[in-house]
């Protein structure tokens, strides 16, 4: 069985949509129990992805990243 992500830091970032704990989605978070071992590994794969993305600006007006 695929271990869950969560490290109990269970804060979602309303900017991103994810939990700055595990990087999830809250749809993400709520499935995990029902999934099985390949969409909770699509998932950790998905995460992984997140975490080594460039993180994006905090501003969303670009007239301010000059």
């Amino acid at each position: 069985m695929v271990r869950s992500p969560c490290i109990n830091v269970c804060q979602m970032d309303a900017a991103t949509g994810l939990c700055r704990g595990c990087s999830r989605t809250l749809d993400e978070i709520a499935a995990w129990s029902r999934l099985d071992d390949a969409a909770r590994l699509a998932i950790l794969s998905a995460v992984a992805a997140r975490r080594s993305a460039p993180a994006a600006p905090s501003c969303p007006d670009p007239a301010h990243h000059v």
